[in-house]
């Protein structure tokens, strides 16, 4: 995982990226870092980076263990921080996806990682092919699809819509929730579709379904991209192995820590 950060001291902009993952090389080892948290604004002026331990009595984390198996896989990256995920929602409707599909197999492939240095989101064929299909079915009376089977934005991305050049998508889409032991992620609102840049069908736009294909990159994971995380509050609690989530504007958790100039 890494954080990218953007900082202007004394005028002068600085941009990078800070890598955060277990390994031994990243800042999070060669700090002695055991718990820190963050807030990934949709603004570029409220991002949260704290190391450490923090008391935030306004902000309610609900907590999920972190997953490690006991002995080394191949297809397992042990330095990703790792959650189970247990299903999925879509406009409050449950996805028909078996267990065994959102959980790692016999060769540590299919674990789900939390990567702010990932975009979007990804996820495994059968259980993308459930989401596609629920948000494709829940929209259809009054968001067209794009029906081009040989258009996918970013070689991943295929569940793709058309909006009026000018215009945002509908307010009304319906929510895709993560669930996971003790906690869960909603993405709602701007964040479901993202506007492809320079693509056009007459006088339409095409927005597409932030949520990838990992199968068509290919990828063996399930990645929960940093898009995802805007607005959330993430803790990585690594001397109790947990991840704690809570939903909050950056905005006013920056100002309820006392750091907005």
């Amino acid at each position: 995982m890494a954080s990218a950060f953007d900082t202007s001291p004394d005028g002068v902009a600085t941009a990078g990226l800070l890598g955060m993952n277990r390994g031994a090389l990243s800042f999070v080892s060669q700090a002695s870092t055991r718990r820190f948290s963050y807030c990934i604004s949709d603004r570029d002026d409220a991002g949260v980076l704290l190391l450490g331990h923090s008391d935030l009595p306004f902000l309610p984390l609900n907590y999920t263990p972190l997953y490690q198996p006991a002995m080394p896989l191949p297809y397992f990256d042990r330095v990703a921080y790792s959650v189970q995920l247990l299903g999925i929602r879509v406009g409050g409707k449950p996805l028909p996806i078996p267990a065994s599909v959102l959980a790692p197999d016999h060769t540590g492939a299919g674990q789900t990682m939390v990567d702010s240095g990932t975009q979007f989101t990804f996820l495994l064929g059968d259980a993308y092919s459930a989401l596609k299909a629920e948000f494709s079915r829940q929209t259809k009376p009054w968001l067209p699809a794009l029906n081009d089977p040989n258009f996918a934005f970013q070689e991943a991305f295929d569940t793709c819509f058309r909006v009026p050049q000018g215009r945002a998508p509908p307010a009304r889409l319906p929510a895709v929730t993560l669930l996971f032991n003790g906690a869960q992620m909603t993405v709602a609102g701007d964040r479901l579709l993202y506007k492809v840049p320079g693509e056009r069908r007459g006088g339409d736009g095409v927005w597409c379904l932030t949520f990838g294909n990992a199968d068509m990159v290919p990828i063996t994971a399930y990645v929960i991209g940093h898009h995802h995380q805007m607005n959330v509050w993430v803790e990585y609690d690594l001397e109790r192995g947990r991840v704690g989530l809570a939903p909050i504007r950056c905005d006013v958790a920056s100002e309820r820590l006392g750091l907005m100039l």
